[in-house]
């Protein structure tokens, strides 16, 4: 059997010999070393954007009710009454893929071929995060959810950003008030493309609110082109040029590495970034600054069951599994830090996108 340390990429080199010759327990401890770090980078990569807890709901607070008025020394003020706030429910889920690995199966495969099964169901469940960060963004609708994996099973009140639906919404830093059976996060514009006003309206949602150490408006890679012409956006230059001495200059250059995911600019009080997240006809701010993060992603109160994992059926044959087991769900959680815009010839109202 091998010995030394080796990595997922010592699998992938290994095409000639079983999984059994080379030594199942040494495969066992390389992947278990990759499904590690990997688990700590799916729980960077979005920190921004998500904050991680094991609560299944919490109360999202609302403002005190009344005024102060003048009195004179006689006088009783009213109570202080408060909104009472409204429940906001966090999902669970559980996400499987069968590998198969079976006792015939680590004399027939090679390393390789264990190490490419790993990496392809890291990619799956990467895939997966993503749809349920866009469902929990983008949906625009409440939900009930029914939470399955944690006793007592209860139905959670699983909400979306402020969406009109009549619900106690915080007072603004300068004491404004909002109206809840018509105050909205979730615009809609009849363009093919989105507009400065559009997009000045998104961002003033979010910092209405008091959102506003550092705001981020995420557009597809299909509307960059439309939103770099427009008035008021400031681009981040070139590297691979040398500025002169004029004036205004970005101080943040451009990423030529990633064409999808990568900051193009400034526009009003946002950064502009491109998304590969991000549907096509949508743009999505939000204030990536403080604790007050847009999504909540709900762990597993267990801590062994949280991230990637091979679910074994034997403790003493932790290699042998039928498949790969996952558990997370996505939401949001602080309903004023997120406003979304739809746009598209025609349209008339929000309108979620397919998401598959």
């Amino acid at each position: 059997m091998p010995s030394g340390t080796h990595t997922i990429a010592d699998l992938q080199a290994n095409r000639y010999q079983s999984a059994a010759e080379f030594g199942v327990s040494t495969i066992q401890a390389v992947l278990e070393a990759d499904l590690a770090a990997y688990n700590r980078v799916q729980m960077e990569i979005d920190a921004d954007l998500v904050a991680t807890t094991t609560d299944r709901q919490r109360i999202y607070g609302a403002s005190a009710d009344g005024e102060m008025y003048e009195a004179d020394e006689y006088d009783r003020g009213v109570a202080v009454k408060t909104a009472g706030g409204t429940t906001v429910g966090f999902p669970l889920k559980k996400f499987t893929k069968a590998v198969g690995w079976t006792r015939d199966y680590m004399l027939m495969a090679t390393p390789a071929d264990i190490a490419e099964a790993m990496l392809n169901v890291q990619a799956m469940e990467y895939r997966a995060r993503r749809r349920e960060i866009q469902r929990a963004i983008f949906g625009g609708a409440n939900s009930t959810f029914r939470d399955r994996f944690v006793a007592p099973q209860v139905d959670l009140a699983v909400k979306a950003f402020v969406n009109a639906d009549a619900a106690a919404i915080p007072s603004g830093p300068n004491g404004e008030t909002f109206t809840a059976a018509s105050h909205t996060h979730y615009d809609f514009l009849d363009s093919a493309s989105p507009t400065a006003a559009a997009l000045t309206s998104l961002i003033e949602d979010v910092v209405e609110h008091g959102h506003g150490g550092a705001v981020k408006l995420n557009i597809n890679r299909a509307a960059e082109t439309a939103v770099r012409a427009l008035t008021g956006f400031t681009a981040y230059t070139d590297p691979r040029l040398v500025l002169g001495t004029q004036a205004n200059q970005p101080a943040q250059r451009l990423d030529l590495s990633r064409l999808d995911n990568r900051a193009i600019g400034i526009f009003g009080a946002a950064e502009v970034w491109v998304r590969s997240w991000v549907p096509a006809g949508y743009v999505f701010a939000y204030d990536a600054s403080g604790d007050a993060k847009p999504l909540v992603r709900r762990a597993h109160p267990v801590a062994a069951l949280n991230g990637l994992r091979i679910a074994a059926r034997l403790e003493d044959y932790p290699l042998y599994a039928d498949q790969m087991e996952s558990y997370f769900g996505y939401s949001v959680w602080t309903r004023t830090n997120g406003a979304v815009l739809f746009y598209g010839g025609g349209a008339g109202a929000y309108v979620a996108p397919t998401i598959s």
